[in-house]
């Protein structure tokens, strides 16, 4: 049997704007078979229960979706089987989920059922006092970060005053008439939003090979900040959803309501921006789309040595953010020592064979 495909992806990060969630996005929840959301402490095996039904789905040829978590890009924080619209969710904080239809459509399963409760009330203070360090250290980083988003703004802006509009608006539309062609269609297409990479403990991480590298022909738009890259892109988002396309779009983990990657299924079409401090080298590509080219060099020039200021400042910065956001991982990995020991995993062993078998049955309806 053919395995399926693993698509890596985050449903949410840590921005400037502290945890921003897209996990209403994971899957509609009026759309779905199933949905089982995950609860319990840190290292009671949310992530390996999850990751395991993705790996048995995969092996039995379905297509799933890994959710990685952008604190620690090693765990998971959901997965999806698309073809059954069945999901798993890890409800605990700082992305606190519930069930919206209890029972009709998802149910909780909590894995705070198999620790011994009399040694974790033990080891209460301990808990108290390390997750009120994780939490400051993460307050800690997202202020450094909207400090070096302000640096960012300012490289950004001055590229923005010196872009020629006619020439930026002549590529989008270049590119629009190629990507859709005579494709027609009315109607009101659907956009999925997630993030294809984060700013995690080992800083910017990426997944774009297993997004945008799946689609049969990608596009790849180049710039610095400010060239209109974003512009560009949700005017593909608007064309697409106006003639009846569903996407999916991804955002920037610096700016999570700027769009920097898409999807159109339905043409097998993938269009990604390369620009830190995400970049990543790029995959073969049909065309490269140079937004620098709109840049008018005269008014580059001139503030040349304020662009270089920022520049080198917000990437001071976003590199503190990160140590930051690293110390918190590790003080995590010690929160979670206070868990493993007092939890019965043959009890969870045993739930998840019987939850795997449940998925495993939706699979035959």
């Amino acid at each position: 049997m053919l395995k399926g495909k693993i698509k890596h992806v985050f449903p949410g990060g840590n921005t400037p704007q502290g945890f921003f969630s897209y996990y209403d996005y994971i899957i509609p929840s009026g759309e779905a078979t199933r949905i089982f959301v995950i609860k319990g402490g840190p290292g009671v095996g949310k992530s390996t229960f999850m990751k395991k039904i993705g790996d048995v789905m995969a092996s039995r040829g379905y297509d799933v979706e890994f959710h990685h978590c952008s604190s620690d890009n090693n765990s998971l924080d959901g997965v999806v089987i698309p073809a059954l619209r069945v999901a798993f969710i890890d409800g605990t904080a700082p992305h606190i989920v519930d069930p919206k239809h209890p029972g009709g459509v998802d149910e909780i399963l909590h894995l705070g059922d198999f620790w011994d409760e009399a040694k974790m009330v033990a080891n209460k203070q301990a808990i108290l006092d390390c997750t009120r360090e994780i939490s400051t250290l993460f307050q800690r980083a997202y202020r450094v970060l909207r400090a070096a988003k302000s640096l960012y703004d300012d490289w950004e802006a001055v590229n923005t005053d010196a872009l020629d509009p006619v020439l930026a608006n002549q590529k989008t539309a270049d590119l629009i008439g190629e990507v859709f062609g005579d494709v027609g269609g009315i109607g009101a297409g659907k956009v999925r939003k997630l993030f294809a990479s984060a700013i995690t403990p080992e800083g910017p991480v990426n997944y774009l090979d297993s997004v945008v590298g799946t689609m049969a022909t990608r596009y790849i738009v180049t710039g610095e900040p400010g060239t209109g890259k974003a512009t560009l892109l949700q005017k593909v988002v608007d064309t697409a959803v106006a003639k009846g396309l569903d996407v999916e779009a991804y955002y920037c983990p610096l700016d999570p309501q700027k769009v920097e990657h898409v999807l159109i299924p339905a043409l097998n079409v993938g269009i990604t921006t390369v620009c830190g401090p995400h970049a990543y080298k790029p995959f073969d590509a049909r065309k490269t789309i140079n937004m620098n080219e709109c840049l008018k060099p005269r008014l580059v020039a001139q503030w040349a040595a304020e662009k270089a200021f920022a520049q080198s400042a917000y990437l001071d910065l976003f590199a503190k953010a990160v140590t930051y956001i690293n110390r918190a991982k590790k003080l995590h990995d010690v929160l979670e020592t206070y868990y493993v020991p007092n939890m019965d995993f043959a009890g969870v062993q045993k739930l998840w064979e019987k939850t795997r078998d449940r998925v495993l049955a939706y699979a035959q309806k």
